[in-house]
């Protein structure tokens, strides 16, 4: 099964072996499923998005379901590898070509996912049928045993929310308070109407983030897997069929590669894009702290409470109120650049969301090069927080828009009769 040097290569095939994979190739389809779970429970939106997080939600719950859709095909596939590679091992047994074994060692099996629907809710078209057939093959006398899988780490990432209070009081301390009573006296509160364009709820950006990350990581985990079973088999199974499985392994490796790659850019970027959110909020705070205590002359909340009281009834509530909105627009205005900065991080990863929906999609058209031109705000972005050896590999592997092309949708499948039995070309 050499990845050259295939001309003249007589047919070898040892059945324990080849049963064995398909067993390992089981194993890796278990790991698969619980990767594309935590995708389907844990990557779409649940939290607040408001301010200049409003425009992911939209990209990011399509995100979610494009996700799983892809990525969804893995673990059919390598279930329909293994019973084709153990089917295969049967018929490897005999000399008739025609024998099919493999299919008479074959049995269907069904399991209930949900044994507490009633079966007239499935026929009437109200509940999913939670009946899972799938098809079991029999191992063939003395079938190998091969090293276990690694385990996919996919334990959900927690749902956090911003802690306002905490994020106040740590840029600047008694303005909570302070704000708290301008609220009370006015009815409206500065706090508030400066962070408006930072009001969402950022960790959730984090969580989602993370969730790509941890699923990324599990397909490159099965990759690495699917590569070592490779070689196990690979000094047992010469001919036409072997050598077509070490091209269908080769793009399924690739392809799933690409998916940690994407899954872990994706992590970094909702990351950077909640930093740059806190980051805002921290300084849009400590500005108007500042404005506030030139405002009413005070440096703590003691001072504070004692004088907006007074400050209020002498000036007027509508004139306190104006007084604190032009002291918001000074705010606005000094924090501008930060907030520039922020809505072209927000548009260059919604590109780069827009590509990992679709990569051959949003490639079609383009040269490779007018591909990474559209990624470089994103990957530039990126380019200045820590880890730059694994974020060239990722950019670098991210952008080789054959992996996902060429990587495998169906089962591979090693051929019947005479075709198992023919010498590679």
């Amino acid at each position: 099964m050499r990845r050259g040097g295939w001309m003249g290569e007589t047919l070898k095939a040892d059945p324990e072996w080849i049963s064995g994979l398909g067993n390992y190739v089981l194993a890796l389809n278990g790991s698969a499923w619980k990767a594309v779970n935590l995708v389907g429970a844990h990557a779409q939106s649940t939290g607040e998005f408001k301010g200049l997080m409003s425009g992911l939600k939209g990209p990011v719950d399509t995100l979610h379901g494009a996700t799983r859709t892809r990525i969804e095909k893995v673990p059919i596939a390598l279930q329909g590898t293994s019973v084709n590679l153990k089917q295969a091992a049967w018929d490897y047994t005999t000399v008739d070509h025609d024998a099919a074994l493999g299919i008479k060692h074959t049995r269907m099996q069904t399991y209930n996912s949900n044994p507490f629907i009633p079966p007239i809710e499935v026929l009437s078209g109200r509940a999913p049928n939670p009946v899972i057939s799938y098809e079991e093959v029999d191992d063939v006398p003395g079938t190998r045993a091969y090293p276990s899988p690694r385990e996919v780490e996919v334990a959900p990432p927690p749902a956090q929310s911003v802690d306002w209070r905490a994020v106040i009081d740590g840029a600047a301390g008694w303005l909570s308070d302070a704000d708290g009573a301008i609220e009370d006296l006015t009815g409206w509160s500065p706090i508030k109407a400066a962070l408006d364009p930072v009001a969402g709820n950022w960790m959730e950006l984090k969580r989602i983030g993370q969730t790509y990350g941890k699923t990324g990581s599990a397909f490159d985990i099965i990759a690495g897997d699917l590569s070592t079973g490779h070689r196990e088999v690979d000094d047992h199974w010469n001919g036409r069929a072997a050598q077509a499985y070490t091209g269908y392994t080769t793009d399924m490796v690739r392809g799933l590669n690409w998916e940690g790659s994407v899954g872990r850019l994706l992590d970094r970027g909702l990351a950077l894009a909640a930093d740059q959110l806190q980051k805002a909020a921290q300084e849009i705070i400590r500005l108007v702290k500042e404005g506030l205590g030139r405002l009413v002359k005070v440096d703590n909340v003691t001072d504070v409470l004692k004088l907006v009281s007074k400050w209020v009834p002498y000036v007027g509530t509508a004139a306190a109120i104006e007084q604190v909105r032009g002291l918001l627009t000074d705010v606005w205005n000094a924090t501008k650049v930060l907030l520039d900065e922020i809505r072209r991080g927000v548009e260059a990863l919604k590109t780069f969301i827009a590509f990992c929906q679709d990569p051959i999609g949003f490639a079609t058209g383009k040269a490779e090069g007018k591909v990474k031109e559209e990624l470089k705000p994103f990957t530039d972005a990126l380019d200045k927080v820590e880890g730059r050896v694994q974020l060239g590999y990722d950019i670098g592997t991210a952008t080789q828009l054959d992996r996902p092309g060429r990587r495998p949708s169906d089962a591979y499948d090693p051929g019947q009769g005479a075709v198992l039995r023919e010498d590679g070309q």
